[in-house]
């Protein structure tokens, strides 16, 4: 069978740096191809290769079977190829028939054929088997169902190539299930798909096919069954990773944080609470208020009343926070060194008249990028210039380097490689075990097991359950809490 979609012995280069080396993949009609590695391995780079965002200094790519120069997002786009990224590129005021066709309105006259509009969205929502009101506004969807629309938008332009980049990094696993129906349904249609995941797990449920690449290069080829997570750690990485829970046999001591509203919320020194709740469950919200991010929240930390209305309340009071979105925590246009400084200038300061302790700074800085494995391994690299995996890394980094009292995690994996998720495990358990205190949410209820002592079962914005472990803690307790069962 002649691929839809190849690279052949693809390699491209970032001035010194090389980013893929002699990489070959290909793409059958109605196959998922999956591809894994670590963060900064060069998945995005063969990614921006095949959406034209970038062309490679040797080798070839083939569209069935013919060799084409891609040299924009558009002219991939026109030969079938789409990728639905991360961060979905929707309107959220414009409906969702318009963000279906957005980019290819059908006009008449010289207008807007409204109701061609309207027909030519709702057969691209079909081929997902989806019914969505096409006059709702996308602001109005969940973020499974806007994931689908950005589906449909490139089923509506003919795409028969389709690039997941992790797409079930912010669904529940009611809606993983979805995306996997749809997934199926578009393979009996003959789209490719070539799904780009962290979840190892899924793969193996998913892929037809499995692509391992580490440092630019393929280390590894499966077929379905062929392989289990381990091996695709091993291939991954080049070493064996633990993964199971990081016990430091530490005893939690004098309470840290109470809240002054939820009266299960206390957070003791050498403890990780979690905080487990679908979608809406008000787990991010209630981080944020403690953040002084939004209103209402009172407190005390290590016995002092606190009220925070600013996060630079939170701050001064000891305390850090890595929000869910990871660009809010982030000045993408500096460098590495100074988002890590950024909240912590008063620590690296010599002086009012002395300025910035700047190898101080450089001794810190470089620590933490090798404790936390940054790549790159440059203080001066420009933060849009690393992947997300990597920025997700120095947004942690940089309160590590405060020597905070308490960290306020949301998703703090989300996107993250598994060998990258063992260091910051490691180096979250490390913290608390200081004396310090964890509270953080995570959609991963395997992850909550993995590293929480004590688990918090959300609901409709208040705590329904606790949960600690050696009492009951286990995923079907968790699971249970947070459906009211």
């Amino acid at each position: 069978m002649i691929p839809l979609l190849a690279a052949e012995n693809v390699s491209k280069r970032f001035y010194a740096t090389p980013a893929l080396s002699d990489v070959s993949l290909s793409l059958l009609p109605g196959e998922v191809h999956g591809l894994v590695g670590e963060n900064g391995a060069g998945k995005s780079t063969l990614i921006k290769i095949f959406g034209g965002v970038y062309r490679p200094d040797s080798g070839r790519v083939l569209l069935n079977g013919r060799e084409v120069e891609l040299g924009s997002p558009a002219e991939a786009l026109r030969a079938g190829i789409a990728e639905i990224p991360q961060e979905l590129r929707l309107v959220p005021g414009l409906s969702v028939a318009e963000n279906v066709m957005l980019g290819h309105l059908p006009a008449r006259a010289g207008r807007i054929d409204w109701k061609r509009v309207q027909a030519l969205a709702g057969e691209a929502l079909a081929r997902l088997h989806l019914a969505l009101d096409l006059n709702a506004p996308a602001s109005a969807l969940s973020f499974a169902q806007r994931q689908s629309v950005a589906i449909a938008r490139a089923l509506s332009r003919n795409a028969r190539i389709l690039i997941l980049d992790e797409p079930t990094a912010a669904l529940k696993a009611s809606e993983v299930r979805y995306l996997f129906q749809a997934v199926d349904r578009l393979k009996s249609q003959g789209v490719a798909i070539l799904y780009v995941s962290h979840r190892l797990e899924e793969i193996g449920q998913i892929a037809d096919r499995c692509t391992v690449i580490r440092d630019g290069r393929v280390v590894a080829r499966y077929d379905r069954g062929g392989y289990g997570i381990h091996d695709l750690v091993l291939q991954m990485t080049g070493r064996q990773i633990d993964l199971e829970h990081l016990d430091t046999g530490m005893q939690p001591g004098e309470i840290l944080l109470r809240d002054g509203i939820e009266a299960r919320l206390d957070l003791r020194e050498g403890s990780i609470v979690g905080l487990a709740g679908l979608l809406g469950s008000g787990a991010s919200q209630l981080l944020r208020r403690l953040f002084g991010a939004e209103s209402g929240a009172r407190y005390a930390l290590r016995g002092r009343e606190l009220a925070p209305s600013h996060p630079s309340d939170a701050i001064r009071a000891g305390i850090g926070m890595v929000p869910n979105e990871r660009m809010l925590g982030l000045v993408l246009a500096q460098s590495v060194r100074d988002n890590i400084i950024l909240p912590n200038l008063e620590r690296f300061s010599s002086g009012r008249l002395a300025g910035l302790n700047n190898a101080k700074i450089d001794r810190v800085v470089r620590g933490l990028i090798g404790a936390l494995d940054i790549r790159p391994a440059d203080p001066n690299a420009i933060m849009r210039s690393l992947s997300g995996g990597n920025q997700q890394k120095v947004a942690l980094a940089k309160w590590l380097a405060c020597e905070v009292d308490v960290l306020l995690l949301d998703e703090p994996t989300q996107g993250i490689d598994v060998a990258a998720k063992a260091q910051i495990h490691r180096l979250i358990r490390e913290f608390a075990a200081r004396g310090n205190g964890v509270l953080f949410a995570s959609s991963e209820l395997h992850e909550m097991m993995l590293l929480a002592d004590s688990v918090l079962a959300m609901r409709e914005d208040a705590i329904h359950a606790r949960i600690d472990r050696g009492r009951g803690l286990t995923e079907k307790a968790v699971h249970d809490a947070m459906h009211g069962q």
